[in-house]
């Protein structure tokens, strides 16, 4: 039971707290810290509320940050809480990772994402990775529109056999379209995944995503209980 990860705007917090910097301009190049047009630092969004300001412009691939970089383990519960706005919703653009990076690769049965969420035709689409040559398969979707704060709460069993996910939107449970069901089991942990927040993808245009909050913890009473409807 600990609070691993604590980002809050609203009280001045600065991004660095979410964890290790992500920046990619074009494929592998990567600048060490914030530059005029890709950046993640504390500001504000489109009503003056404060937020950390992820930002790229057209052609850039990545602004992230890698949190809890190789700390996750398996067997562990995590509980995440994610409060975010979106200015634009460029077709395949992710917001969220649960990225996986010692067994991404057929080979040793992995997958390169194993959860993420992102935008799909306008759409939140919440999607794991199965098996390697599958890729991701949508498992949940909710329209969204510019300019509108969500709320992302996380359950994360870190297993590779029998580990499961449920996901909570704006407090309240999801139910899956695939399961029917308010919880997805399966491969959560092929090797070592760790938590990525922030834009990854939608080149195509000038891509703008403001974060209020993140938390991670290793109970449900670690985190912002509103996330989870209570």
């Amino acid at each position: 039971m600990t609070l691993l990860i604590d980002f809050n705007a609203e009280r001045g917090d600065d991004p660095k707290k979410l964890g290790t910097l992500n920046l990619e301009k074009g494929k592998g190049d990567k600048p060490s810290g914030n530059t005029d047009d890709l950046y993640i630092k504390l500001g504000k969004d489109w009503k003056g509320t404060k937020c950390a300001h992820f930002h790229h412009k057209a052609g850039d691939r990545r602004a992230e940050y890698h949190a809890l970089k190789g700390e996750t383990k398996s067997g562990t519960t995590y509980f995440i809480t994610y409060k975010l706005g979106l200015q634009q919703r460029p077709d395949g653009l992710i917001l969220f990772q649960w990225k996986e990076y010692k067994a991404n690769n057929d080979h040793d049965m992995g997958a390169n994402i194993p959860l993420s969420l992102e935008v799909r035709q306008n759409q939140l689409a919440f999607s794991h990775t199965f098996k390697w040559k599958e890729g991701r398969k949508v498992q949940w979707t909710h329209a969204v529109e510019p300019h509108q704060e969500h709320k992302i709460g996380l359950e994360i069993l870190a297993k590779a056999k029998d580990g499961h996910v449920k996901l909570w939107f704006d407090g309240k449970p999801v139910t899956f379209d695939t399961t029917k069901s308010q919880i997805l089991t399966g491969n959560m942990f092929p090797g070592q995944s760790d938590p990525k927040f922030g834009i990854y993808g939608g080149e195509d245009v000038q891509v703008d995503s403001y974060v209020y909050q993140v938390q991670i913890g290793t109970s449900k009473g670690d985190v912002d209980q509103s996330y989870f409807g209570q």
